[in-house]
């Protein structure tokens, strides 16, 4: 059995992770966490490396994810969280997690978080609509927020690359439309560097 699982392929590695991690079975605190756990580790490092103020999480669900960047930024950083969704806050989210409810891309949104944000080292993890036009368009109104040095991060790309059709074209698709236009960010793919990760090319570090 160990030998077979040696043999996988990324692809094949993927599905199987796929087919045996349900929506609610990675947990923090108790509260499920939609998120690849090796992307988590490379959060951690990024978060330590560039010491952000803010860290803007667009796509909550149920907070598992928010809760642990809140408590990864009172341990490797110093600073807060805001997180936005289109659903209601969470009963789990603890009352120090800013919570914004409505479209990440609305003016009001947007405002918001842009005064919250200015003037502190930002960073930026993307995980709502994963649609390529609204992937290009957060990339477009949040990316100005995030200093030299620091990362926008867009999750889940693993769409496009895995060829799921009922979500293609994916946040590759918008990212690579983006940096087309923008030269101020880079891939970062020594960020890449477990060979497994849901946000394949789109770990971007703005270099100007």
């Amino acid at each position: 059995m160990l030998e077979d699982d040696l043999d996988l392929s990324i692809r094949e590695w993927i599905e199987r992770y796929q087919r045996t991690i349900t929506s609610s079975s990675i947990t923090y605190k108790g509260v499920p966490i939609w998120k690849n756990v090796l992307d988590l580790w490379i959060y951690q490092e990024i978060v330590h490396e560039t010491q952000p103020e803010i860290v803007v999480e667009i796509g909550c669900k149920f907070g598992g994810s928010a809760m642990w960047l809140a408590d990864l930024m009172q341990t490797v950083g110093s600073g807060d969280v805001l997180t936005i969704d289109l659903l209601a806050r969470p009963a789990d989210l603890p009352s120090d997690i800013r919570f914004y409810q409505g479209d990440s891309t609305s003016p009001e949104i947007v405002e918001r978080i842009t005064t919250e944000c200015a003037g502190k080292r930002t960073m930026i993890i993307a995980d709502s609509n994963h649609s390529a036009e609204h992937v290009l368009e957060e990339l477009r109104l949040y990316s100005p927020l995030v200093q030299v040095g620091g990362y926008f991060v867009v999750e889940d790309g693993i769409v496009d690359v895995m060829d799921w059709k009922r979500f293609t074209p994916g946040p590759v698709i918008g990212v690579n439309r983006f940096l087309a236009e923008n030269d101020r960010f880079v891939i970062d793919r020594s960020r890449e560097k477990f060979g497994v990760t849901y946000n394949p090319g789109s770990f971007l570090k703005r270099i100007k």
